[in-house]
């Protein structure tokens, strides 16, 4: 609750010996109240965009005056003329306008200008404590009577956190505050910072800086529970992540300044020191490994969850509301990716990856799991993103050496590639520092002809050797170069029913298969078209077969004749009784799986998607399907 410094006990002998044109003392100096002998010639006057807070202070303002004088004042917006007007909040008059200049957030001015009193705030909390003041001193039911300050009328300054503030000898009131994104409320830091100071603090655009003095904002940290002050060639820098960003400020306001009256900072010597909201207990790669694995061999679990779209756009908090809204519950796992259908490595901002991170760690501090792919940009054609071709070539052998190229040191390919390449490797190792291990899966269906890492190009199939050869060197750049030791790598290719890998088309799931060494589960990218095409040639079951690996369906959606031309109408072809029935079909003919994750709420393929109105709700209430709280449970269970 904000403080004043009024001096009551003066106040109150100004009220009692208050009188037409009496002077009483106030905490700005003397002031004369005059008696509104004709009060009933008033009009309540607000502006007609005021807020619903500043409506309800006029109209409660109104009821006070009418029941103490019986006068039957009423309330206007500012498009209506009167001769007399108690002008409440910030209006078009210009007696409001002058009266609001220089107000800051906690300040208010109560005057009587000519026929009008002015009523007004620096901010909606202090109007209301203006009208409150007004209607406890400047009323009287008793005496039938309302009275207004004159002359400079009363005003009221906020009591702030300090009576004085220098940064390396400049106070405080030089500063303003500088940032570049678009994640925080600056209005709202900006008023706790002028109330804390009694100084105007304004926000400044990168294109609006000169060499001034600012108190820079930065919400990029990629370490969700840490945050720090510094006082550097005498700007002030409060840094956080997406999720301390805002401890940052209060440790500012608090404990930095230490509640001294009057601080003068110095650079460097006034740093603070990397300050923690405490780090967030997740589980640890074997621990997922483990309940992974237990699923998996539960035939009747499976873990359900859904990809982000566009991760700059749907972070993961806005896909894990998108679920619980149309299921009831949380995703057990959700995917992110980060290529074009995610969150565009090279081109994400500082502050977005922040949030990136910091909404990871807390889904996986509540036993959420986390899958990654990668749409990577073609360095080929990077205008057609993931998609395009490695070149216009008409031999297996000529886009065998395109693909090699990309991880061959010496030629602009590579340089392309390996810049998007140890961004990914940045993120993920952001996540590890926060103790996030999760599922990687790279160069995804690549047994297929639609990306430009395909292995058939154009009808044209490329020996499986280069693409094993290029898994095992992202493999090997992740966990020897970078040292990563927080990814389960997942094999990941298309459902096929080619098991003979005839060229031409997409091959069999296993025809790129890099080796059990560089490979800790595998699972199949599954579009139906309604007719269980993962039992094709018994492709999944093989690949299971062969490697001995856990499984999953790693994309999951509809496709063909089952799919919806939109979202509304997703559930009238394939709904989740469909995906049921055909899970429950599988799991008969022996079919396990780990996890299956629909891809984005784009797509008509989501849970929500196919389940209409309830359909999820029910979906996820089977014993089969297991949200993020059964997920959370097995890992519990496992401390």
């Amino acid at each position: 609750m904000k403080k004043h410094l009024i001096l009551v006990a003066l106040l109150l002998i100004a009220l009692v010996f208050a009188s037409c044109g009496e002077k009483a003392p106030s905490n700005s100096g003397a002031i004369v109240l005059k008696t509104i002998d004709n009060i009933s010639d008033y009009v309540i006057v607000r502006s007609g965009n005021s807020s619903s807070e500043v409506t309800q202070n006029a109209t409660s303002l109104r009821k006070a005056i009418n029941e103490a004088t019986g006068a039957g004042v009423s309330i206007k917006t500012d498009d209506f003329k009167s001769k007399c007007e108690i002008l409440v909040g910030e209006t078009s008059r210009q007696e409001s306008i002058d009266a609001h200049e220089g107000l800051r957030s906690s300040d208010y001015l109560i005057k009587m200008v000519g026929n009008k009193i002015v009523i007004a705030g620096g901010s909606d909390e202090a109007l209301a404590d203006a009208c409150k003041f007004f209607k406890t001193n400047f009323i009287n039911a008793e005496g039938k009577w309302v009275k207004a300050p004159t002359g400079d009328g009363y005003r009221v300054m906020g009591k702030y956190l300090v009576d004085s503030l220098s940064v390396d000898g400049v106070d405080i009131s030089e500063f303003s505050v500088y940032y570049e994104g678009v994640l925080l409320d600056t209005e709202n830091i900006m008023a706790r910072l002028s109330e804390a100071f009694g100084a105007d603090i304004s926000l400044v655009t990168k294109n609006e800086v000169k060499d001034d003095h600012y108190i820079y904002l930065d919400n990029s940290g990629l370490i969700e529970h840490e945050y720090s002050i510094e006082i550097l060639d005498g700007d002030i820098y409060i840094r956080g992540s997406f999720n301390t960003i805002d401890d940052a400020i209060d440790y500012f306001l608090g404990d930095y300044l230490g509640g001294k009256k009057e601080i003068a900072l110095k650079s460097v010597e006034s740093n603070s020191g990397i300050m923690s909201t405490g780090k967030k207990e997740i589980y640890t790669k074997d621990q997922l490994m483990q309940v992974l694995t237990d699923v998996y061999n539960d035939p009747n679990s499976c873990i359900i969850g859904q990809q982000c779209f566009h991760g700059v756009k749907d972070m993961v908090g806005v896909t894990i509301a998108d679920f619980e809204k149309s299921t009831g519950q949380k995703p057990g796992i959700i995917g992110i990716d980060t290529g074009c259908y995610g969150v565009m490595m090279p081109t994400i901002t500082p502050e977005r990856l922040s949030q990136l991170v910091c909404e990871t760690v807390d889904y996986c501090a509540d036993g959420g799991i986390v899958t990654c792919s990668a749409h990577w940009t073609n360095p080929y054609a990077p205008d057609q993103l993931v998609r395009g071709k490695l070149g216009e070539f008409s031999t297996p052998e000529e886009y065998e050496a395109a693909l090699r190229a990309v991880f061959t040191p010496g030629n602009e390919y590579y340089d392309f590639f390996m810049e998007i390449l140890s961004l990914d490797a940045d993120l993920f190792e952001a996540l590890e520092n926060n103790g996030v291990p999760m599922i990687y899966r790279p160069i995804h269906e690549m047994n297929g002809g639609w990306f430009w890492f395909c292995v058939t190009q154009n009808g044209t199939t490329m020996s499986a050797d280069v693409m094993v050869d290029f898994w095992k060197f992202i493999y090997n750049y992740m966990e020897e170069e970078r040292g990563l030791t927080n990814l389960l790598w997942n094999y990941g290719p298309n459902t096929s029913g080619n098991v003979q890998n005839t060229p031409g088309g997409t091959m069999g799931p296993m025809y790129c298969y890099p080796g059990d060494e560089y490979v800790d589960m595998v699972g199949v990218d599954w579009y139906t078209s309604g007719n269980l095409e993962i039992r094709s040639g018994n492709n999944y079951l093989d690949m299971l077969d062969q490697t001995h690996k856990i499984g999953a369906i790693t994309e999951f959606g509809v496709s063909g004749a089952v799919k919806a031309e939109s979202y509304e109408e997703q559930h009238k072809l394939y709904n989740t009784d469909s995906l049921l029935i055909d899970l429950w079909t599988l799991l008969d003919d022996g079919y396990n799986f780990t996890y299956l994750l629909t891809w984005h709420n784009q797509s008509f393929c989501t849970i929500g998607a196919m389940g209409g109105e309830k359909g999820g709700f029910d979906f996820m209430n089977e014993d089969y399907t297991l949200g993020q709280a059964d997920v959370k449970a097995l890992f519990d269970a496992l401390k």
